[in-house]
């Protein structure tokens, strides 16, 4: 009987900690024994407790409520290249969407337009006219701010066009029935009209109405649709675009990403913008992934970033006070040349003792990654580019998961109320 016992009692104990703990440990499991560099012990989020009470208070409202009261839980992942191209936060966004339900894509920027690398989940390309973008690292200008997305497009042609398209085999499925813009408005703002994959008309959105925001309710779910600027009197001068959410009236998780590729803390507050038009998103919890670049270069000073994101922190979450705030440590990486970068350990140390003062939730993503140096052996299992600063797109997808079993672990262990 006692051998029965000792048996049971590890399921037993499983049992008792949550459906979510139970099922996590069996893909931690999985991950160790094929990449037995991690540390999968220290895969948790610190201060979980405190620093993610509102969001994990959403997702347990979730099954309760339809998507018109309240049942959606709002995420915005901020950071640098480690997210523009979207592997590590759409596996992110996968995972929550499969567990809690998908209320779309979110907000979507029409990076090939821009010229520039973007999410696999859509696919945007320029038709007609001529298109200028600019993003968040460049140097500020004051004529064509840098908006939500971390980028702004711009055009003076009339006519200009860009198709988006999500794929309808692709799972998630984001096909989308109501589309929002956010770009610049007034008198001299170009209409946008939205037409069908034939060219029929869906709905115009004028240039002069006001807000950032401006939404079309589509009459079906679509999967493609052809956005045009046209000038409709000779006031209207042009058309600055920051960004568009697609939205198909599910209740469940939006998980918006914002990723420019070489930004650091310091780029995100110069853009005045960016931070007046966050609270579109309405964010219930707010991922900060940012730090390579902050400490990519010899000479850092831990005394400066911290008050660079004491900025940035203080400033998210005036915007959005209701958002709780998870830091990410970013991942081992190295210099120039092949050489380690001892000042990744030192940026980390300020960003769990800032998380710690100001009651924030944190994740040490090196210390599961492996810790200082372990990047040679994510490349070579293939897990790591070479250039030892960014991850294949399997090296991504494994963070990605391993995000999400830290998130699924606090919840489980989060008290009902």
């Amino acid at each position: 009987m006692l051998l029965r016992l000792l048996f049971l009692l590890p399921l037993l104990l499983a049992l008792a900690a949550g459906p979510a703990r139970a099922q996590a440990s069996g893909p931690l499991d999985s991950l160790q024994t094929a990449y037995p560099f991690l540390v999968t012990s220290a895969n948790h989020i610190e201060n979980a407790d405190i620093g993610l009470q509102r969001f994990y208070g959403r997702l347990r409202q979730l099954p309760r409520h339809p998507a018109d009261l309240g049942g959606r839980v709002r995420v915005v992942h901020l950071g640098d290249s480690h997210l523009q191209a979207d592997i590590f936060s759409g596996r992110v966004r996968q995972e929550l969407q499969r567990t809690y339900g998908n209320a779309g894509r979110g907000l979507a920027f029409p990076f090939r337009v821009a010229r520039a690398d973007g999410s696999p989940s859509f696919r945007t390309a320029a038709t007609a006219g001529q298109w200028q973008a600019r993003r968040v690292v460049g140097k500020p200008d004051s004529l064509l701010p840098v908006g939500l997305a971390g980028f702004v497009l711009t055009t003076t042609d009339s006519g200009a066009a860009f198709s988006l398209s999500v794929s309808p085999l692709r799972r998630p499925n984001y096909a989308f029935n109501k589309l929002t813009l956010l770009r610049r408005p007034g008198p001299t703002a170009f209409d946008w009209q939205v037409r069908s994959a034939r060219g029929r008309r869906l709905g115009t959105l004028a240039g002069s109405a006001p807000g950032v925001a401006t939404t079309l309710v589509l009459d079906s779910l679509r999967d493609f649709v052809e956005l045009r600027a046209t000038r409709a009197s000779s006031r209207q001068t042009g058309a600055q675009l920051y960004g568009l959410l697609l939205d198909n009236g599910q209740p469940g998780v939006v998980y918006h990403t914002i990723g420019v590729n070489g930004a650091a803390v310091r780029h995100y507050n110069r853009a005045p913008l960016f931070f007046e038009q966050l609270p579109v998103l309405a964010p219930d919890l707010l991922i900060l992934s940012l730090g390579t670049n902050d400490a990519y270069e010899p000479g850092f000073n831990p005394a400066a970033f911290e008050r660079q994101l004491d900025t940035l922190v203080s400033r998210l979450r005036r915007r959005c006070p209701g958002a709780d705030v998870l830091l990410t440590a970013p991942a081992d990486s190295y210099r120039r040349h092949g050489a380690r970068n001892p000042d990744l350990a030192r940026l980390r140390t300020v960003l769990r003792a800032y998380a710690q003062a100001h009651d924030l939730a944190y994740w040490d993503f090196a210390a599961v990654q492996g810790g200082y140096g372990s990047m040679r052996a994510w490349q070579a299992h293939g897990l790591a580019a070479n250039d030892l600063v960014h991850f294949t797109n399997k090296g991504y997808d494994v963070q990605g998961l391993l995000l999400y079993l830290a998130l699924q672990d606090g919840f489980a262990a989060f008290p009902l109320r």
